[in-house]
């Protein structure tokens, strides 16, 4: 029984991951509002987040040194 509700609430965990990841800024900014952790990161001048800013994808003034 206790294994069927684990389950279950790692299931829950994963599913709201994924549907926080695919809701629109606009909802996860206002989100931050509530409580700062909610609020996605942001960082000036960053290209979209990927961890890709050393391979020949970026532009010059992305690239890691």
């Amino acid at each position: 029984m206790w294994q069927d509700i684990l389950v279950g609430v790692i299931v829950a965990a994963a599913v709201l991951s994924l549907l926080w990841r695919y809701l629109p800024q606009r909802w996860r900014q206002q989100a931050g509002r509530l409580h700062p952790a909610l609020a996605p990161k942001t960082s000036a001048g960053a290209c979209g987040g990927c961890s890709a800013c050393g391979g020949d994808s970026c532009s010059s003034s992305m690239r890691k040194s």
